[in-house]
């Protein structure tokens, strides 16, 4: 990912960098019932592609309350 995202191409879209905590929100915005940590982890297990992430993430079942 670029340091400054204003400068970012289609190929800094496509990927996720886990340690950068505006990419972790953006999943934890469409994934409510997943922690960070659950997020982040997510992102190393599948690699830095987003649609990878948002697949691996979809299959996680729902935290018990």
């Amino acid at each position: 990912m670029p340091e400054n995202k204003k400068n970012m191409n289609i190929y800094d879209r496509l990927r996720v960098d886990a340690k950068d905590p505006s990419e972790v929100e953006y999943f934890r915005e469409k994934f409510p019932s997943l922690s960070h940590a659950v997020i982040r982890q997510a992102i190393i297990e599948a690699g830095p592609f987003r649609k990878d992430i948002k697949k691996l993430l979809e299959q996680q079942p729902e935290p018990k309350p």
